[in-house]
C-alpha cells in the first residue's frame, strides 16, 4: 500500500485536466447535436449524441456568436474544440469546449433539408396556386444581394440592356454566413413596411455558386416564412443552375442564374420597339384602309342624298298642287255653307222665340207670386187654429183641473167615473194636486 500515488482531491483534478487537455489538444468530433440550452449569460450548453454514447458541451457566448451556422438539435455536424474537466458545483466531468462547427458532409445537408422541403411543402408553401404573377412592364426591381461582385454587376448591366427605364434599388447582404437570412428578412419586413421605398415590381434574391453549406441561409424556416408571407412578386436567383435552395421553392419564380433572373424580370426593349414598329404599321395600314372605304361611302352616301333631295323636291311640289287644290275645294264648301248659314240666321230672327218665352216666363212669375200668397194665407190659418187647440188642450188639462182645487179617483191605475165603480171598489187613490193618497174601506 505504501507503493500507491498519493493525491489531495485538487492535485488529481488538475492532473486529469492536464492529462486530457494535453492528451487531445484539439479535435474534431462527429456527431448529432442534442437539445440546446442557452442561459442568460449566453452561454450555449449541449450535448453531442452517437447511439447511446454522449459527449457534454459548451460554446462561450463569444465563440457562438462567431459561429459561421446556426446550429439546430437533431442534425449531425462536425465540432471543433478542447477537451477540458471540470469538479466544481458538487460535481466533476469532463466536457469539449467548441469554437467551430460545420456540417458533417453533404448528406447530413441534404437530409436537413429535404425534411424542411417535406415540412413547407405539406403546409402549401410550395403550391402553385400561391403563386403571384410577374409584371410585363416593371418600374421597380429590388436585388437583395451582395452589393459587390459580379453577381449585382451582371444584373444591372442585363437590365440596362433589356428595359433601361426600369429602377434598380440594390439592399445589400452577405450572401453567406449564419445571419445572411436575418438581414434578408430585415429588408423584406423593411419594404412591406417602408412608404419611403417604392413599391417594388418584383424582388430578386441572387447570389452566385457554393457549397451546400454555403448556402445554407437560404434554406432556413424563419426565411421561407417570411418570403412566402411578402405581398409582392419575387425571383430566386441563388448559385447555378444545378443548385436548388428551398427558396427556389417558395419564391413565385426560379431563375437558374442571376442573369436569367434580370431577363424573367424585365421585358426586351428590342421586342417591344418590333411590337411597337408592327402596331404602327397594322395601325397604319387599318387607318388607311378605313379611310378609303369611309371616302368610297361618304360619296355613296352623297349621290344617295341627291337622289333622294331631287325626289323631295318633286313630291313637295306635289304636295303644294294637291294643298292648294284641298284650300280651293274647302273653301267653296265654306263659302256656300256660309251662304246658308246667313239664310237660316234670318229667318231664326223673324221668328225669334225669345219674345214668346219672356211672355210665358212673366205669365210663370206673375201665378208664381199668387200662389206663394195662397199658400202663405192658407198656413197662417192653419197656424192659428192650431194655436187655437193647443190653448183648448191646455185649459182642459188634468194638472190645471188639480190646481182649481179638484181630484181624481183610481182604482189602481183606473180612473173611477162614477159612485157605483167607488162602491165597488174595496181600496183606492185619491189624486190631488200636491200628491196622493190611499184609502181603504172598512
Amino acid at each position: 500500500m505504501n507503493n500507491i500515488p498519493e493525491y489531495t482531491v485538487t492535485q488529481l483534478n488538475l492532473g486529469i485536466k492536464n492529462l486530457l487537455e494535453g492528451s487531445f489538444e484539439y479535435v474534431s468530433v462527429k456527431g448529432e447535436c442534442g437539445a440546446i440550452t442557452v442561459p442568460k449569460s449566453g452561454h450555449s450548453y449541449f450535448s453531442i449524441k452517437e447511439n447511446d454514447e454522449v459527449l457534454s458541451c459548451i460554446c462561450w457566448k463569444g465563440s457562438l456568436e462567431k459561429l459561421e451556422i446556426k446550429i439546430e438539435e437533431g442534425v449531425e455536424y462536425n465540432f471543433f474544440g478542447k477537451i477540458t474537466s471540470f469538479a466544481k458545483f458538487g460535481r466533476s466531468g469532463y466536457q469539449l469546449i467548441i469554437n467551430q462547427i460545420e456540417f458533417s458532409g453533404e448528406g447530413s445537408i441534404l437530409k436537413l433539408i429535404e425534411e424542411r422541403r417535406r415540412y413547407f411543402d405539406k403546409l402549401g408553401y410550395f403550391d402553385p396556386k400561391q403563386k403571384l404573377s410577374l409584371p410585363k412592364y416593371p418600374k421597380t426591381i429590388i436585388v437583395i444581394t451582395s452589393p459587390t461582385g459580379a453577381v449585382i454587376r451582371d444584373i444591372i448591366q442585363r437590365v440596362n440592356e433589356r428595359y433601361p427605364i426600369a429602377k434598380i434599388l440594390v439592399c445589400p447582404i452577405t450572401v453567406q454566413g449564419k445571419n445572411t437570412h436575418l438581414e434578408i428578412i430585415e429588408f423584406l419586413n423593411i419594404i412591406n413596411k417602408s412608404t419611403n421605398i417604392n413599391h417594388p415590381s418584383v424582388v430578386i434574391f441572387a447570389r452566385g455558386g457554393g457549397s451546400l453549406e454555403e448556402m445554407m441561409p437560404f434554406n432556413e424556416p424563419d426565411l421561407i416564412k417570411n418570403v412566402f408571407d411578402f405581398k409582392f412578386p419575387t425571383i430566386s436567383a441563388i448559385g447555378h443552375q444545378t443548385d436548388f435552395t428551398l427558396l427556389d421553392y417558395v419564391c413565385d419564380r426560379r431563375a437558374p442564374t442571376p442573369s436569367s433572373a434580370a431577363e424573367i424580370s424585365t421585358p426586351d426593349k428590342n421586342e417591344i420597339f418590333n411590337q411597337i414598329n408592327y402596331y404602327n404599321s397594322s395601325n397604319y395600314k387599318n387607318i388607311k384602309s378605313i379611310y378609303s372605304k369611309t371616302v368610297y361611302r361618304v360619296s355613296n352616301f352623297a349621290n344617295i342624298l341627291n337622289v333622294l333631295i331631287n325626289k323631295i323636291f318633286n313630291w313637295q311640289e306635289k304636295i303644294n298642287v294637291l294643298i292648294q287644290e284641298q284650300l280651293n275645294f274647302y273653301k267653296t264648301i265654306i263659302e256656300s255653307k256660309k251662304d246658308k248659314i246667313a239664310i237660316s240666321f234670318n229667318l231664326i230672327s223673324k221668328n225669334n222665340p225669345i219674345a214668346q218665352i219672356n211672355q210665358k216666363r212673366q205669365y210663370l212669375d206673375n201665378n208664381l207670386i199668387a200662389i206663394k200668397k195662397i199658400i202663405s194665407s192658407n198656413f197662417n190659418k192653419l197656424d192659428q187654429k192650431i194655436k187655437f187647440q193647443d190653448r183648448i188642450i191646455k185649459n182642459s188639462s188634468i194638472e190645471k183641473n188639480l190646481n182649481k182645487g179638484y181630484s181624481l179617483v183610481f182604482d189602481n191605475s183606473q180612473l173611477l167615473k162614477s159612485k157605483a165603480e167607488l162602491k165597488k171598489s174595496n181600496s183606492f187613490k185619491i189624486k190631488f194636486k200636491d200628491g196622493e193618497t190611499k184609502v181603504y174601506k172598512k
